[in-house]
């Protein structure tokens, strides 16, 4: 894509410097995520893993008792959450807190920009993309879709680094009707913050499949990988419900909407019943 004003076009040098800037994902992580998908996982296991970050402990307690999960109970150790929500999506909130606590190193102006009210986002866009995968034949576990939608966004960890003027001026031209804030993105900067994440995704050695989704979850038209488009319509669903526009607006984006139909294999109808089933479950949390 033309870059329109290069004057915060981001060099190779910056971009690496940007990418250096975001902390590697620890090997804990990498084991949380590895424990998603193997049933006989013993809750002690993963407490153990969580113990060895103090921080990360509490993360994930103030996450599994925040009124996302209202639950009746407090939870008083990862134990206990597990016996509550069940191994999987308890994995899944540490992976959470891993990503929440990235959020939260970033301060300034990027970080304003690209990361007010991330953090209730990617938990929006995780819950729905694992809802849409018990609905859609794509053969993907509720995990594995949980996952994607949660590092769906990490791009905006590279970006938040950048200074003040350069954030501003990505802003204002956001702010410039039919212009969306990866094509501000694009314009101004020489690449998006689906793009970035996908060079994040590489340096911190996530599997091919999540990079990819993570690059194109903005542009599933480019993509023959579905998963894509799943990550894509969970962006979109999260964007209705945090007030961003209206479903309706949301049908308007043809032939992205056709698409859509075609790789997830469901009918438009079928899609508004799944829309509205979620958007109620979400505004009931």
């Amino acid at each position: 894509m033309q870059i329109k004003d290069r004057a915060h076009q981001i060099s190779s040098a910056t971009l690496a410097s940007l990418l250096e800037g975001v902390p590697m994902l620890p090997d804990t992580a990498f084991a949380v995520m590895d424990m998603m998908h193997k049933a006989d996982t013993e809750p002690r296991a993963l407490a153990k893993i969580v113990a060895q970050d103090p921080g990360l402990t509490v993360q994930t307690l103030h996450l599994c008792n925040s009124p996302f999960y209202s639950l009746p109970v407090e939870v008083t150790s990862v134990e206990h959450a597990v016996r509550l929500l069940g191994l999987p999506t308890v994995c899944g909130i540490v992976m959470a807190a891993y990503v929440h606590g990235f959020m939260a190193r970033f301060s300034g102006e990027g970080a304003r920009v690209w990361l007010t009210g991330g953090r209730r986002h990617v938990l929006h866009v995780a819950e729905c993309v694992q809802y849409l995968a018990t609905r859609c034949p794509l053969g993907i576990s509720k995990s594995e879709a949980f996952t994607l939608g949660l590092l769906h966004d990490i791009g905006k960890l590279v970006l938040a680094q950048l200074d003040e003027a350069t954030a501003r001026a990505v802003e204002q031209r956001a702010a410039v009707p039919n212009v969306s804030m990866t094509d501000a993105e694009w314009d101004l900067l020489g690449l998006d913050h689906a793009e970035a994440g996908f060079l994040l995704a590489q340096r911190w050695g996530l599997p091919e499949m999540i990079a990819q989704v993570v690059r194109w979850h903005h542009q599933p038209h480019k993509t023959e990988d579905p998963l894509a488009m799943l990550v894509f319509l969970a962006n979109e669903l999260a964007h209705i419900l945090e007030g961003r526009f209206s479903f309706q607006t949301f049908l308007d984006q043809e032939p992205l909407v056709s698409l859509l139909e075609d790789r997830l294999g469901i009918d438009l109808g079928t899609l508004s019943d799944v829309t509205n089933a979620w958007l109620a479950r979400a505004k009931d949390r």
